[in-house]
């Protein structure tokens, strides 16, 4: 059943776990580190993050039972959860989000990235087992599904980091933005190739192009290839036009940024809402 709170739990939840995973999977391949102030926000996101997944479960159980959340009372959400694969990947979800938590204040010195990277990537990539790709028998999907939320983390995650830097006193950082070139180059890459084998796994062949699902899929495609032109953009005309120190380009830089990050934004709605639509009606 298709609630508007199912949507917003689902759209918050991805967001959450997106810059999670993404703001250290960035600064890893980056090979920066998160100052203090940046951990204090990675782990008030790993709050939001839980209590938005929390939430989503509740409402997927809601849902299944066909009530609303006000409606649901404990007994049936504990017998749902303990009884749907959804219990379990909420634990592993939870036990992740707390590692990412505890890894933000820990002294873990040099071990500090790799953890909170792999326990964010754990976090986010149980969105596999939920959804299209939870109900799916290939193992492959799976994979494909993780590989796909993973690179999509990272671009989120540096298009946060960017967007704070653009506004900070110190200005963006033109070196990072450059450097970010080859990594971003490679996440779009990997976006594509997995996005088409899932649609593919998903909607099977021939594809219902009438059904509902693919007109989400359709501005999903569109607000992609809304942030490849602003990132297409930045690289090759306003980093440049930085570098050389031009009138007006840290504006331009701005604008550009925060509207790349809009459009993920939209991204992950169409996305929410993908989820839970059938690709055959």
């Amino acid at each position: 059943m298709e609630t508007t709170g199912l949507l917003t739990a689902r759209a918050a939840a991805y967001l959450a776990l997106l810059l999670v995973a993404g703001v250290p999977l960035h600064a890893l391949a980056a090979g920066q580190v998160l100052a203090f102030r940046a951990r204090l926000v990675l782990a008030l996101l790993a709050i939001v993050a839980a209590f938005a997944s929390a939430w989503w479960a509740l409402e997927s159980v809601a849902a299944m039972a066909g009530i609303s959340l006000a409606e649901l009372d404990q007994a049936t959400a504990e017998v749902v959860l303990a009884q749907t694969p959804l219990g379990k990947v909420m634990e592993w979800r939870l036990t992740a989000l707390a590692a990412v938590f505890l890894a933000c204040f820990l002294p873990l010195r040099v071990l500090r990235l790799p953890i909170l990277a792999l326990a964010g990537g754990i976090a986010l990539g149980s969105v596999a087992w939920t959804g299209h790709a939870g109900a799916s028998e290939m193992a492959l999907h799976r994979v494909s599904d993780v590989a796909h939320v993973l690179a999509a983390a990272t671009w989120m995650g540096a298009l946060a980091v960017f967007v704070t830097s653009a506004f900070s006193r110190e200005g963006a950082d033109i070196a990072a933005l450059a450097r970010f070139a080859r990594t971003g180059s490679a996440v779009v890459a990997v976006l594509i190739l997995t996005g088409l084998l899932n649609t593919l796994v998903i909607a099977g062949w021939p594809m219902a192009f009438e059904a509902r699902w693919f007109s989400i899929l359709a501005v999903k495609l569109a607000l992609f290839a809304a942030m490849l032109a602003l990132a297409a953009g930045n690289r090759w005309r306003i980093v440049p036009a930085l570098e050389r120190g031009d009138k007006g380009a840290t504006a331009r830089l701005r604008r550009s940024l925060v509207l790349e990050f809009a459009a993920g934004i939209g991204v992950v709605g169409a996305v929410a809402l993908l989820g839970v639509l059938d690709p055959l009606v």
